[in-house]
């Protein structure tokens, strides 16, 4: 039977997820892909095969002591839960409250009354304008906690209250071990006209995950160094950013494995919650500052500024000897004296210097 479709799964930046033919039209237009990692022939092939064993290693320590990377609470995991959850989601409780139920399960006394249950709910949700917003997500978060709880032995659980599991469940995934297919490919968008690529910029999207591939515009790489090297020791200092970007599109690509159903949005807060654990808000900062100055001009574009501006220059210097040599066929000398009446021209009389006397 033919496998049912199932939708890209991208990290991005706007109000809601890019659709998946957008995806399609956006990997069109790269003809030159790069080909970073390919396990599809057993052998791992690439142009940077260590790419993906640095992940795996890297899950494979989390998974062994996860206390080398980052001191976690389960208060801790539901604060950055929540907070994605905030971020991604519209402000409609309505909404928030049915990933809730989707994504776990709400546990209130049994002689809680409905209006009860309404209101424990509301008390999460509720903040004063005048309060520092990381002291009322902290309320929040505890609030959550008491009333809710992921669903068990699931990724969001294991991101939430257990980093190691986690790391297990990335480690197992990325192990050279492995043989379902895992391919890590980058975009570099060489020649393709600025205008045509408007569409990420809208979406803020850099990366997308489908059907075991994952997608990255390659330019982000180079910024996200930059950001590694002026927020040394922000988050996971094992971790970088890219990497984080990486890592982020491998939740996504386990979810799409083990929980099809999910949708994108859904998807992308279970990712976005490890990406907190790992580097907190700086990869969604550092994004932005990639798109203040992409995508570059192509050499077609640039080569259609240089010609108008010669032409531009052409245009300038021809009106300006023009003017310079007047009316066209030049003036007659005494062209500016008055005509007589007789209609000819009178005649300039020279000055004659006159003699000192002695």
């Amino acid at each position: 039977m033919k496998k049912p479709h199932r939708p890209a799964r991208a990290w991005y930046g706007s109000p809601t997820p890019p659709d998946d033919q957008f995806l399609q039209e956006m990997e069109a237009l790269d003809q030159h892909p790069e080909v970073l990692y390919d396990n599809s022939g057993g052998e791992p092939t690439g142009l940077e095969p260590d790419l993906v064993k640095a992940l795996y290693s890297k899950m494979d320590s989390l998974k062994r002591s996860p206390v080398t990377f980052r001191t976690w609470t389960e208060e801790d995991g539901t604060e950055a839960f929540l907070s994605t959850l905030l971020d991604l989601t519209p402000s409609n409780m309505r909404t928030r409250v049915q990933l809730l139920q989707l994504l776990g399960a709400f546990k209130f006394r049994a002689a809680a009354t409905p209006e009860d249950k309404k209101g424990l709910i509301e008390e999460v949700f509720a903040a004063e304008e005048k309060e520092d917003a990381r002291d009322v997500l902290r309320r929040q978060a505890h609030r959550l906690s008491l009333i809710w709880s992921p669903k068990p032995e699931t990724l969001l659980s294991y991101i939430v209250a257990h980093p190691a599991l986690a790391g297990r469940t990335l480690a197992d995934r990325l192990s050279p071990t492995n043989t379902q297919p895992l391919r890590l490919i980058a975009h570099p968008y060489a020649e393709v006209r600025s205008n045509q690529l408007h569409s990420i910029v809208e979406a803020r999207s850099v990366a997308y995950e489908r059907a075991g591939e994952i997608h990255f515009v390659s330019g982000v790489r180079k910024v996200l160094e930059v950001w590694d090297e002026d927020a040394a020791g922000s988050g996971i200092a094992q971790v970088s950013l890219f990497e984080a970007l990486l890592l982020h599109e491998m939740v996504e690509v386990i979810l799409d494995e083990t929980q099809p159903e999910l949708e994108p949005l859904t998807a992308h807060i279970i990712a976005t919650t490890f990406e907190r654990y790992l580097k907190g808000r700086m990869l969604s900062v550092a994004v932005e500052d990639f798109f203040l100055s992409w995508p570059p001009l192509s050499t077609a574009e640039l080569a259609e500024i240089r010609r108008a501006e010669k032409e531009q220059l052409l245009a300038d210097a021809r009106a300006y000897f023009q003017e310079e040599s007047g009316p066209e066929g030049g003036e007659e000398a005494g062209g500016d004296l008055p005509l007589d009446p007789s209609g000819t021209v009178p005649v300039r009389k020279k000055k004659v210097a006159k003699k000192k006397k002695p």
